[in-house]
């Protein structure tokens, strides 16, 4: 029963910080009108909560191994409410890029909480699925996001939208700080799969850095959130700038993508764990989820590119979604896959320290080709290319989704 309220309580985590980050792309064409903001401008905003999540993130997993994720992303959830409630404070671009910076300061110890958790309360072979159902949380999170932004925006104003959402994911923080099963702080104990009584071994978490597979899904990771990135810092700009959609439209439209990314998450996740229950070895099973996923998103969002029915194009980017998802639990169980328990938030750190850095150029990068080109076709196509980078590295570069082998270091890490 604990391992499942740690799963319940995760999915929140995710819905949370998820309804927040989309908030903000829902917004933005309001904000771009009131405040004459460029694309450009707009891009570094929309940015904003990568540069301190990215700045952060090799600091927040050794935080979580060393305290436990009990007490670290309670503490960081305490700070991406208030983030988000004092948002509507901001009147221009710097002051909007300093709070926005802010919630991504504090959320992420997201990952490294999440990926510690799961190794401690699942068996290897259930991870996959494990990993799926919290990720599930981040595309509800992200399909209702949508809606309940452009219906708020409509109604009550930009302001209200990030009221809303920071009051709520405040009072989340108190049900994580009272429901979480295991209130400890400090260094987390052995799997509870394994012997009880057993040693946590103690690595230094440099010496991660020697392993071939470990750049394997650090670089795979980097192609993998550059194309998602594009979906929650500007599908809804897409939506309204190019298919010409009002902001009501828009907010229906752009979940429509996350509600099948929902239905991928899940089906991504127990299909990696049910080809390793018949009997593929779990690194065929991770690559082939990833190869197949990541080949998929580069397809649909080449097609994307050139569609010229907006009925076509939105078609083709719930698909891209849908299979960009299908990898989420594989990609994602891959530090717990590696890594010993008491360096899995330390590795989940350094695979997204560089894809998240690799979805924050998105939100930049876009910005810059739509100021110049007027148009999204060329972003759509490096999305697309980046997916099948990322999705070269999993395959090629990594050797094998199993423990790697490190010793463990003299001295605590």
């Amino acid at each position: 029963m604990k391992k499942w309220t740690v799963v319940g309580l995760f999915w929140l985590v995710q819905v949370f910080t998820d309804i927040i980050r989309v908030s903000l792309a829902v917004v933005a064409p309001a904000l771009m009108s009131l405040y004459d903001i460029t694309p450009q401008a707009m891009g570094y905003i929309l940015s904003a909560w990568n540069w301190t999540y990215v700045g952060f993130l090799p600091f927040a997993g050794p935080i979580v191994d060393r305290l436990g994720p009990w007490i670290v992303l309670g503490v960081g959830s305490t700070i991406w409410g208030l983030a988000t409630v004092a948002l509507p404070l901001a009147a221009g671009v710097v002051s909007l890029f300093l709070l926005r910076a802010l919630f991504g300061f504090g959320h992420s110890v997201r990952y490294p909480s999440q990926a510690t958790a799961i190794a401690r309360w699942f068996h290897p072979n259930q991870r996959a699925t494990a990993v799926g159902l919290c990720f599930s949380g981040g595309q509800v999170g992200l399909a209702t996001g949508t809606l309940i932004a452009a219906l708020v925006l409509d109604r009550l104003g930009w302001q209200w939208v990030f009221y809303f959402m920071g009051s709520a994911s405040l009072v989340f923080t108190l049900i994580w700080f009272v429901f979480y099963p295991e209130k400890k702080i400090g260094r987390q104990a052995v799997p509870v799969h394994e012997e009880k009584g057993s040693e946590v071994p103690r690595i230094r978490w440099t010496s991660l850095f020697s392993h071939r597979s470990v750049w394997g899904i650090v670089f795979g990771q980097a192609g993998y959130l550059y194309a998602y990135f594009f979906f929650i810092t500007w599908l809804p700009s897409y939506l309204i700038l190019e298919r010409k959609m009002t902001v009501l439209e828009t907010g229906l439209v752009a979940s429509l993508p996350f509600w099948m990314g929902l239905v991928g998450t899940l089906t991504g996740g127990w299909v990696g764990d049910y080809l390793i229950r018949r009997g593929f070895s779990r690194t065929a099973s991770r690559k082939t989820m990833i190869g197949v996923g990541l080949t998929l998103v580069t397809i649909t969002m080449v097609a994307a590119a050139f569609a010229t029915q907006t009925w076509l194009a939105v078609t083709l980017l719930i698909l891209c979604m849908g299979s960009m998802r299908l990898i989420t639990a594989s990609a994602n169980s891959a530090p717990l896959d590696l890594a010993p328990v008491s360096a899995v938030a330390s590795l989940t750190s350094i695979q997204n320290t560089i894809g998240v850095f690799s979805g924050m150029l998105v939100a930049i990068i876009t910005g810059y080709i739509v100021g110049t080109t007027g148009s999204f076709d060329l972003a759509l196509l490096v999305a697309g290319a980046m997916a099948l980078g990322g999705a070269l590295s999993y395959v090629f570069l990594v050797k094998s989704f199993e423990p790697l082998p490190i010793e463990s270091a003299e001295q605590p890490a």
